[in-house]
């Protein structure tokens, strides 16, 4: 018995028990896991902040994308398993003492497991959010910046128990997901490294993005050269995953990788906004809801029947799009709209 091994079997255990101590929290911890899915909070929260703040989503955004990127490419290099499959796999049990954990839907996710990419992207995202809060609350001291603080890492405690308790992740992955989210959001706040993407030309943060896209394919060619089957851990989540039909090829690492790829491309060309003129609220919020709204509606008419070449490349345009839109086009109409009204009531004024 190797140690790694042993340490997995002792996590086994602790998801048994996780299980059993709140399987009557079953809903709640569904519905934590399905609000901070990355992909989920990409669609829908994020984009709202779009709404309130030009400046806090194109730093909300940098922070996310370099984040989830991080995310993808620890995950193909150390390539660990998921604890529905390794579970069924590993010698560490003979047939006669092999434990059963429970799995559903939210269970089958066809990517490897370290670190945790719920744990990771939610990390960096509330950590963005709670440092705005707590420059807000600044003035009511010290008791405002505690309560924030607990809130923080109990929403955290909260999704590595919902994680744990689908069987998802074991208990070493959530905690390397959590302390990475936390280095990257150290990172990405710096204003040194926003203001030096911000002062790049267009076409240098466009190659910063190819650099990244041939990163990722160096990855994935690496692997196949060495023997390793990239697509591994979505045959495995297909042997092991009670059913077929829980999987979802939004979770792969390729589709993953796709969706950052469209969204930080259109993030390079417009740039990290580091300045924006206020927006009109009544006009802004609206305005992003709508988006919101067409984008899922786009996303369900998705073509899945054309080949992966039409599939990728279609989901590539479409966070691309909405992403440039959240970053000009909401800005731009919302703020002019404010200025129009400034001048129609400057003329009022005038005519009285």
């Amino acid at each position: 018995m190797n140690l790694y091994g042993f340490l997995l079997k002792r996590e086994i255990y602790q998801i048994i028990f996780v299980q059993d101590v709140f399987s009557r929290y079953e809903e709640f911890l569904a519905a934590v896991t399905k609000a901070f899915d990355p992909k989920v909070l990409f669609l829908t929260v994020i984009p709202v902040v779009a709404g309130l703040s030009t400046t806090l989503y194109s730093k909300l955004l940098l922070s996310v994308l370099l984040t989830e990127y991080a995310n993808t490419i620890v995950k193909w290099i150390l390539a660990e398993d998921r604890p529905f499959w390794w579970l069924n796999e590993t010698k560490e049990f003979s047939s006669l003492n092999r434990p059963k954990i429970y799995q559903n839907e939210l269970t089958c996710e066809p990517s490897p497991g370290n670190p945790s990419g719920h744990l990771m992207t939610s990390t960096t995202y509330l950590f963005v959010i709670f440092s705005v809060l707590e420059e807000y609350f600044a003035v009511y001291g010290r008791y405002a910046r505690v309560s924030l603080r607990v809130v923080y890492y109990s929403t955290l405690f909260f999704i590595s128990i919902s994680r744990m308790y689908f069987g998802c992740h074991f208990l070493h992955q959530c905690i390397f997901g959590i302390l990475l989210g936390i280095v990257m959001s150290k990172m990405c706040l710096s204003h040194r490294l926003e203001k030096y993407i911000a002062k790049q030309s267009g076409k240098r943060r466009v190659g910063f993005v190819v650099l990244i896209c041939l990163l990722m394919l160096g990855l994935y060619w690496t692997q196949k050269l060495l023997g390793i089957d990239p697509q591994w851990a979505v045959k495995m989540a297909f042997k092991w995953c009670e059913d077929p039909f829980y999987l979802k090829p939004t979770t792969t690492l390729v589709f993953s990788a796709i969706r950052l790829t469209g969204s930080l491309l259109a993030l390079a060309i417009v740039g990290p906004i580091q300045k924006a003129k206020p927006l009109n609220i009544k006009l802004s919020i609206p305005m992003v809801m709508a988006m919101m709204a067409f984008e899922w509606i786009a996303l369900d008419f998705t073509p899945r029947n054309y080949g992966v070449v039409v599939y990728f490349l279609y989901s590539f345009l479409l966070y691309f799009l909405f992403t440039y839109a959240y970053l000009r086009w909401v800005p731009a109409l919302a703020a002019g709209q404010d200025i129009r009204m400034s001048r129609s009531d400057r003329s009022k004024s005038k005519s009285n």
